[in-house]
């Protein structure tokens, strides 16, 4: 039997309560049993017990998807909007829309595995999506609907609900292969000490309407570029109005930017860097869980308002699940930018120690 596990929703998600939930499930079946595992961005880091990874990002219909918790949501209507409608007419064009998606997904995927399967029967493949509730051999996957999304959401849950019981998580190894490949991109070696940067935005679900003050940054980067190489990481996954990462400083001497195009690529950059320092606002975002997924630490740095709007249990996490040697290290923004000599002191004594 061929399980096919296709993640629809947030990163997030996938990484905390969607990739530990199959490795603990690939421990439950009969070897000759297999898992594909279908996502975007060559994550195929994530799922080490698949057989076959297949990559879903360019199917136009998940493209133009808006990635919610677990579910792809439809375009039409923006998230803003969505209240100005009945909140039945939202449900019946989100299920008609997941059902659509899962179909073309279906067809996609199938498609993909003629050329590396055969003899092909429907009865082989067992289909898994985020976007439904299902349990197989004890293993629970995805949530309904009205039940997850959120700090308190009984379902599904990421923070502190998590269900630590129904994941088994590892450190993820990144694929170093694809080193020479960033070498010639940013005409260097990674073996010289550098500091790796990333910052996250996003136009929707915006938490806290705090941002991080854009001198304030520049100063930050500037002072730091002037210890050390600095590596600012730009980000655009191209699915519609989700998360990205951008840095749009120039002439910031001893500073290369570099616009990563998957996860393996951000993975291998943060496997070299002799720290990482990533910035959020909005939200806490979802590439902070990187780094201690890797075995690394990340220094975070968002303002006060986002450690209060109840979507960072970083202690929780901290001490259930980044046990790889990695740790997330929290830091107000506030703090570290109140001024030039605060921002150089911070240099000195967290990154450059």
């Amino acid at each position: 039997m061929y399980y096919i596990f296709t993640f629809l929703g947030e990163f997030g998600y996938e990484l905390l309560n969607w990739q530990g939930v199959i490795r603990k499930f690939s421990r439950t079946i009969s070897p000759s049993d297999k898992i594909i595992c279908c996502s975007r961005g060559k994550l195929y880091p994530l799922y080490e017990t698949a057989s076959i990874y297949i990559d879903i990002s360019e199917v136009e219909i998940f493209k133009k998807s808006i990635a919610s918790c677990y579910f792809a949501l439809p375009p039409f209507p923006h998230p803003d909007h969505r209240q100005k409608f009945h909140p039945r007419l939202i449900l019946t064009w989100d299920l008609i829309f997941d059902w659509n998606l899962k179909r073309v997904l279906k067809s996609f995927i199938i498609q993909q595995l003629r050329f590396r399967l055969s003899p092909l029967s429907p009865k082989d493949f067992v289909f898994i999506f985020s976007s439904d509730k299902v349990e197989l051999n004890g293993c629970k996957f995805g949530c309904l609907r009205w039940r997850c999304c959120g700090p308190k959401a009984p379902d599904g849950n990421i923070y502190e609900l998590l269900d630590l019981d129904n994941n088994v998580y590892k450190k993820l190894e990144p694929d170093l292969s694809f080193r020479g490949f960033i070498e010639e991109k940013l005409g260097w070696s990674l073996e010289e000490p550098f500091v790796l940067c990333q910052m996250r935005s996003r136009t929707i679900a915006i938490k806290s309407k705090d941002i991080l003050p854009r001198e304030k940054l520049f100063e930050f980067i500037k002072a730091l570029s002037r210890k050390i190489k600095v590596v600012l990481l730009s980000f655009n996954t191209g699915r519609y109005l989700d998360s990205y990462s951008v840095f749009d400083f120039v002439d910031v001497p001893n500073s290369f930017h570099y616009n990563c195009q998957s996860f393996v690529e951000q993975a291998c950059l943060i496997y070299f860097a002799k720290k990482c320092v990533f910035f959020t606002e909005g939200d806490f975002g979802s590439h902070i869980y990187v780094p201690p997924f890797l075995g690394k630490d990340v220094i975070a740095i968002a303002p006060h308002s986002v450690y209060q709007v109840g979507t960072t249990p970083i202690e929780f996490w901290n001490r259930n699940v980044f046990k790889f040697g990695g740790q997330i290290i929290p830091k107000v923004s506030e703090e570290v930018f109140a001024s030039g000599q605060r921002i150089r002191r911070f240099i000195n004594n967290e990154i450059l120690i």
